[in-house]
């Protein structure tokens, strides 16, 4: 009876950890990583090549016509790839947000190269639809965005290309349904006066250039990062938030972690207290723990005093928070 694809999975992750622990003996006085910068960078990069280097022998790990050693082939990498995904979004605090937005884009593709793998050995069934002609006048949500700012790096404009989101609205109400979200990640940048309401569980959210704009998100598995934002309202369960260059802001929020602020002024915290009927299914999705909360744990870059609070951001009083998220 052929192996079980399980065990040889298992099997050749303890060889690489076996070889892995002899290294580390024989190195680890002049070659193991030092610095947590390096250490991070170094065990995101060895992470994601063993999965690359898994799909790249699929053919040769998976049995021809067998769909079940299949499935579980590709569920055991998912769960690979999302364990990285939370192991980036706890790295996040301790790199450079280029370095972390970086990282976001190659799981993304690295997710990507495993649903067309899974195709490959798990092909669907294919169905023909006729093209309906799009309405004039809405909004659309963008799944490639076809005007690039110049000052964007070709990576940036990769990312936002590949996003789903939106992007250069005024006066609107956006929504996002999570059989669109589906763990992807969420690009919103441009937008002035607007509503955005995101049901579903987001593998990253990123906030660019927003004023007086109110976004509601279902529970985001990764991490949060804003930036260029004033006047607006942000409500979301992530597991981290990076907040950069924003003012007169106010954060109902649930964070596993610590939210960290920079270059900011005059930003308020308070209590996620948004509620929908499938919450609790997407904090699951998330692989959030909603009995953690730290929405009033807040470091602030540009403040490094520990015998005063900084000046730069404040607890939202309980008289003036918002209760109720009606559009």
């Amino acid at each position: 009876m052929a192996e079980n694809v399980r065990e040889r999975l298992q099997r050749r992750n303890e060889e690489r950890l076996a070889i892995n622990e002899k290294r580390r003996a024989d190195k680890e006085s002049n070659e193991q990583p030092t610095e947590t910068n390096d250490y991070l960078t170094f065990t995101f990069a060895k992470e994601k090549g063993e999965i690359d280097q898994l799909l790249n022998e699929s053919s040769s790990l998976i049995e021809a016509g067998n769909k079940m050693q299949a499935m579980e082939f590709f569920d055991i990498l998912a769960g690979r790839c999302q364990k990285l995904r939370k192991f980036l979004a706890d790295s996040a605090m301790f790199l450079p947000s280029r370095e972390v937005q970086v990282s976001q884009e190659s799981l993304k593709s690295l997710q990507d190269l495993i649903n067309a793998k899974r195709e490959e050995h798990l092909p669907k069934k294919k169905f023909a639809f006729k093209s309906r002609k799009k309405e004039t006048g809405k909004p659309e949500v963008q799944s490639r965005e076809e005007n690039k700012k110049d000052n964007l790096s070709n990576t940036e404009k990769e990312f936002l290309e590949a996003s789903l989101g939106f992007k250069g609205i005024t006066g609107e109400t956006l929504t996002l349904t999570p059989a669109e979200v589906k763990s992807k990640d969420i690009n919103l940048r441009g937008l002035n006066s607007c509503n955005v309401v995101i049901y579903g569980a987001p593998s990253a959210l990123h906030i660019n250039v927003l004023s007086d704009c109110t976004v509601l998100c279902g529970p985001v598995g990764g991490a949060v990062f804003i930036e260029d934002c004033s006047g607006c309202n942000f409500v979301f369960p992530c597991h981290q938030l990076r907040v950069h260059s924003t003012t007169n802001s106010k954060f109902y929020l649930h964070v596993t972690s610590r939210a960290i602020v920079e270059d900011c002024s005059n930003v308020g915290f308070a209590p996620f207290n948004w509620d929908y009927d499938t919450l609790e299914s997407h904090y699951r999705t998330a692989g959030l723990d909603q009995s953690e909360n730290n929405w009033s744990l807040v470091n602030d870059f540009n403040w490094l005093k520990t015998d005063e609070p900084s000046p730069n951001w404040f607890i939202i009083e309980e008289s003036q928070r918002t209760d109720k998220w009606v559009f």
